[in-house]
């Protein structure tokens, strides 16, 4: 009797199992790869145990260390000025730089589930760091090249220091999606099952699309058309200042960035779109060439520090925030498709943020 009984419980729960792993026990959003808002209720993941602020200052360093290989090439303006006179240098090493950065996100995108975090990490920075310490050696140091070849041979670093450095800072903001929001915070001043990463970016697109907005408002005017200010007084050191300026302020609008008030996707949109004021603005402040319509030197001080705050609140709050509108298990998703717009575009922008 005890083995009949014995054997029948065993059945039922050999039974049970089966009946547990059977398709139609499935969440809903697994079998139809649609995913619903992440609300307060759903569970947070365990905080790291981090009392000394380490890991946050890791995070921070690596933000500011993603800015410095292009920020090496762009910032001395006046060497690129004198070596490559008659030519658009700058204008060149940006859109090389956002036309390579582009096709990076997306190669970075469908390789976020075939290759390791540390894997994609440390090409990253081998990418990035390699043509830096190349150009540095043989063509500034040892000047082993002409003109001409030199212009090209800046060129494909800079394409090379694109791709780097836009797989290793994806890579990044999905690892700080996998932790809480402050981590992110530091770092800025996948295919999953049936379908979720299209999912994903139905809830979170207002965030995706406000840092598409504010990077590219900036990008019409830094530092292409900055590099152009010019004044009888401070000569070409007007736009080293309202660079300088920029860095400064954007640096700013990334720390204010981590303090704790909620905005919805379209209030930032919205404030994004309005920043297209910004353009008309710079533009008086470099024509007509002989006398700008807004030629005192206050002005494009004045513009550039509300350029470079609202540029570094309204493109880190978005990016902060996505993650938290999906659940725990989206959030390394959800980090790469709402900061794609900001990877290729961003590093132009920072430039000189070292």
């Amino acid at each position: 009797m005890y083995s009949e009984e014995w054997s029948r419980n065993r059945q039922g729960r050999e039974k049970s199992v089966i009946t547990n792993f059977s398709f139609s026990q499935l969440p809903d959003e697994e079998k139809t790869g649609r995913i619903k808002p992440h609300s307060a209720q759903d569970s947070e993941e365990s905080i790291p145990d981090d009392r000394y602020h380490g890991i946050y200052f890791a995070m921070l360093l690596a933000g500011v260390g993603f800015l410095l290989p292009y920020n090496s090439f762009i910032t001395d303006v006046d060497y690129l000025h004198r070596k490559f006179t008659g030519t658009s240098i700058v204008f060149d090493m940006s859109l090389t730089y956002i036309l390579v950065a582009l096709s990076a996100v997306i190669v970075n995108n469908a390789l976020v589930e075939r290759l390791s975090l540390n894997t994609r990490i440390c090409v990253g920075y081998l990418f990035a760091l390699g043509p830096l310490v190349f150009v540095s050696v043989f063509d500034v140091w040892l000047e082993l090249f002409d003109t001409q070849q030199s212009y090209a041979l800046t060129l494909a670093a800079i394409a090379i220091v694109a791709f780097g450095c836009t797989v290793q800072q994806s890579s990044f903001y999905g690892y700080t999606g996998m932790l809480p929001k402050r981590y992110t915070q530091g770092v800025m001043t996948g295919e999953k099952l049936l379908g979720q990463r299209c999912a994903v970016a139905r809830v979170i697109w207002t965030y995706m699309l406000s840092i598409l907005v504010t990077y590219f408002i900036t990008l019409c005017l830094f530092p292409g058309l900055e590099s152009e200010l010019r004044n009888d007084t401070l000569g070409e050191w007007l736009p080293i200042l309202t660079m300088a300026l920029f860095n400064m302020a954007d640096f700013v609008g990334k720390i204010l960035a981590v303090c704790p008030y909620e905005w919805g996707g379209v209030q930032l949109l919205v404030c994004s779109c309005l920043r297209i004021v910004f353009l008309p603005l710079f533009v008086m402040c470099v024509s007509p060439v002989q006398r700008p319509l807004l030629a005192h030197p206050a002005w494009p001080c004045s513009l550039s520090l509300m350029l470079g705050i609202s540029n570094g609140y309204l493109g880190s709050v978005p990016m902060i925030q996505a993650a938290g509108k999906v659940p725990l298990q989206q959030r390394e998703v959800a980090a790469s498709p709402a900061g794609a717009p900001s990877l290729a575009l961003r590093p132009v922008l920072d430039a000189g943020n070292q």
